[in-house]
Formats: C-alpha cells, structure tokens, sequence
C-alpha cells in the first residue's frame, strides 16, 4: 500500500488557452510544456468556440486573453452561470488596464504578455493550491490585489511578442532600442523592423525592462544606450540618434540630450 502511495502521481490540471493570436497561444503553450501538472487539452480563438470548448472538455482552467475583436474576454465568464464547479480562470493580456476588472471577476491569476517564465511558475503554484480546494473555481479563492506578485524584470536574452494590428514578431529584449510613450500606448523601437505601438503604458514597460540597459531621458522616453550607433546634433534644439539595424532615428529635444550624455 505505502509503495503504491510513493509511485503515485499527481493528477493532472485540465487547461484550455483561449486567445484568437494563434501564435501567441503557441507562446503559451511552450512555456507551459516546463510544468506537465497543467495538460492544455485544448484552444480556442473566440468567445463562442471557447464555450462550446469547455462544454466538451470540462477544463479546470482556462487561460483566457481580454481583447479578441469583437469579442471580449470577460463575456466567456457569463457562459459559466450555474456550472459547479466552474472553471478557474487567468487572464493573459497585453492591456494591464483590465488588472482591477480580473480582480473583481474572482480571476486566480492575471499574466501580462509576454509571460516571463518565473511568473508563470509561480501562477502554476497558485493553480495548484486553487484546485485542491473544494468548489475551487471562478466563485473560490479569490484574487485580492494585496496578493499580486510582480513580474519580474525581463532578461536582455529574453524574448517579447510585439504585435501591430496585423504582423507578429519576436525581438530580444537586448535588440529594443528604445520605448516611446504615445498617451496610454508605447511605441517600441527594436531592431531588424518598424517600430511597433503596443497597447501598455511607458510605466509598463519600465518595469518590465531591464533597469541596466534602459535609461530614462524623459517622461516619455526609455534608451537602450548600448543599441546607439551613432548621435548627430541637428541644432541646439534637437539631435537625432541612430541605432544599430533600425533605418530612422529619433530625435531628442536638448533637455533630453542632456539627459542622454549624463549616461555616458
């Protein structure tokens, strides 16, 4: 009986991904493939098929994206009325505004993309402890916001989805020259493309950034000081900086230019 016991293994975490960027739930998926307790027994790319996906697989968890046009992540929870017990929920986003809204949707988790793999880990534990319990679900364990982990920062080597509307690519952290804010959006500046405005604050990024590559010039400006290649001065006013592998430079005001030299 007790060898039986120690052979045993725990059972397995039924999850769904519901994200209508296939690619991105692809992203997912990988880095769930370092935690085999979570077995992804299915995706989704909309709200509809994502119903009719948990109706059929009965999943424990449903890693859930906010913003699939023209439908809205939170309006799957809707279809979960008098399930018992419903299935628990993560949201994965790139929007973090909607952090207070999981919150209050009882969501056990709330991952911003791209997930960093030590913040997934500790989402999996989470889960864990989630499921156990009886009736775990929408309606158990609540999120409460004194609970959240910060993501930590990102790893220069490390990869992040930038994503324009219509093209999808990867860059290394390392290769982002610079992040630009554009009221509550940030435009990205990486090597080997166009820049790229993402839907998450200047605050955002910074926090996901690496503190000893980036450099704050400005309220509205983050430098990737080793990715400039070169730093014309136009005038007194203004001075354009050039870096490696992006066609158009960027042109800073003398205040920010000043900022920039006290870098080096």
């Amino acid at each position: 009986m007790n060898a039986a016991r120690a052979t045993m293994q725990p059972k397995a975490i039924r999850a769904i991904l519901v994200d209508d960027e296939s690619l991105l739930r692809q992203h997912l998926r990988k880095r769930l493939e370092r935690h085999p307790e979570i077995v992804v027994v299915g995706e989704a790319d909309n709200v509809q098929s994502a119903a009719e996906l948990v109706a059929a697989t009965r999943p424990a968890i449903i890693f859930l994206d906010v913003q699939m046009p023209p439908d809205n992540g939170f309006e799957l929870l809707r279809r979960f009325e008098g399930m018992d017990p419903p299935p628990a929920v993560v949201f994965v986003t790139a929007f973090d505004g909607y952090a207070q809204r999981a919150f209050d949707a009882h969501a056990v988790d709330y991952l911003t993309k791209p997930v960093h793999p030590d913040r997934l880990a500790q989402t999996v534990e989470r889960l864990k402890r989630a499921v156990a319990q009886p009736g775990a679900g929408l309606d158990a364990n609540p999120f409460q916001v004194p609970d959240l982990v910060p993501e930590p920062p990102l790893e220069a080597a490390d990869l992040v989805l930038l994503w324009d509307g219509s093209h999808l690519r990867f860059v290394e952290v390392g290769r982002i020259a610079a992040a630009q804010s554009e009221g509550d959006d940030t435009r990205i500046h990486a090597a080997g493309g166009k820049p790229v405005l993402t839907k998450s604050t200047l605050s955002h990024w910074e926090a996901k950034l690496p503190a000893g590559l980036f450099c704050r010039i400005s309220r509205s400006l983050l430098i990737n000081c080793q990715q400039i290649r070169q730093v014309s001065r136009l005038d007194r006013e203004k001075t354009q900086v050039f870096f490696i592998d992006i066609d158009e430079p960027l042109t800073l005001s003398s205040i920010e230019f000043r900022c920039l030299r006290s870098f080096f």
